[in-house]
């Protein structure tokens, strides 16, 4: 699968319109559950945590936007299940508190033309929504653009 052929910007302003074009999608393999795009979600395939992701892997990442939603309502969707088990710093009332909490991930697995694509939905302990989380992909290429105005050297 190759990665559209625009600039980083565009590329990006692309996606994030597909994107919020989704809204919910109820997921008849999650129960018929409804399924949130927020903004977490995109800005987990722009950064990973608080670092940046490279802007290479970002655009791979963003070519695969335009299949999540059919995926999530695939009712025949192959998915993996974990679930982990996390502690984390709260400030409560000026105090930091460790807090023990669940999240739930559930991965959509599909192969579309050579690249096995995962969707990875997300669900935290606190009683929120399902969300989409992240979108990867095994086999994105990324061709790199040949100026017209540079002369060749023999």
């Amino acid at each position: 699968m190759k990665a559209w052929k625009l600039g980083y910007e565009k590329a990006k302003q692309k996606a994030k319109d597909l994107y919020s074009a989704i809204g919910h999608v109820p997921s008849d393999a999650l129960g018929g559950d409804l399924v949130a795009f927020t903004r977490v979600g995109f800005n987990h395939l722009v950064r990973k945590g608080r670092n940046p992701r490279t802007r290479n892997e970002q655009k791979k990442r963003f070519v695969l936007v335009q299949y999540i939603e059919a995926m999530v309502q695939n009712p025949r969707a192959v998915i993996e299940y974990r679930q982990t088990v996390e502690k984390v710093e709260v400030d409560r009332y000026g105090e930091t508190l460790l807090v023990t909490s669940m999240a739930e991930f559930w991965t959509f697995v599909e192969e579309i033309d050579d690249c096995t694509v995962k969707v990875v939905i997300r669900q935290l302990s606190t009683g929120g929504p399902k969300h989409f989380l992240s979108v990867m992909g095994d086999n994105v290429t990324i061709e790199k653009s040949v100026s017209k105005n540079k002369k060749s050297r023999r």
